[in-house]
């Protein structure tokens, strides 16, 4: 869809139905990762080890100070998991459009903890001891300041949301690529072969 056709839709909707939109295949590939929760310590393991390279190149991409990243470490430390090392260089983003994609994607993931940390709470684990990450996103405000953020860049019709889109898009194709990295190293157990 080019640039013209882009902010004629965007002019009918908001930015938020608009990013949805265009990375609808993305997320959904995300989502798939973890079709039936965290209900297993395996994949719970698997997305903290994931998640954690994610919020660590995001917050390199943002230029935040570490948080996410910070609390999923705690988490790591408390499973006894390794955390993944890098897969490239990740540098800060220029552009202010660029980087409201990416937070798009992790204040988004917000909304999704809250469903996941019920699932991790069967587990044992709480905000004090392994799940720190899902309480404190799940109960954060990143969500609303990222909608607010984006009803204000609607009213700047004049300019291309290009760079948005991009930024929403990468993140989107980093955090599947941890997840994927995550799932690699820690594969399932073999089972025994039945006698």
């Amino acid at each position: 869809m080019n640039t013209a056709l882009r902010k004629l839709d965007v002019e009918r909707h908001d930015l938020r139905h608009f990013l949805r939109a265009e990375t609808s295949d993305l997320h959904a590939r995300v989502d798939a990762c973890f079709a039936d929760g965290l209900g297993t310590p395996l994949t719970y393991g698997r997305y903290l080890v994931g998640m954690q390279r994610f919020a660590a190149d995001f917050e390199v991409v943002i230029g935040a100070v570490p948080r996410a990243s910070y609390w999923l470490s705690g988490d790591l430390h408390d499973l006894a998991l390794a955390p993944l090392p890098p897969s490239g260089v990740r540098g800060y983003a220029i552009d202010a459009d660029t980087r409201l994609g990416w937070e798009y994607v992790m204040a988004g993931s917000s909304l999704g903890a809250r469903h996941l940390l019920r699932g991790v709470q069967s587990l044992g684990h709480d905000e004090r001891s392994g799940a720190r990450f899902l309480a404190r996103h799940a109960g954060g405000d990143s969500w609303r300041n990222v909608l607010d953020r984006l009803a204000a860049r609607s009213a700047l019709t004049d300019l291309p949301y290009d760079d948005l889109l991009q930024g929403a898009r990468d993140a989107f194709l980093l955090v599947q690529s941890c997840f994927e990295r995550a799932f690699a190293a820690m594969p399932a157990p073999q089972q025994e072969p039945a006698a």
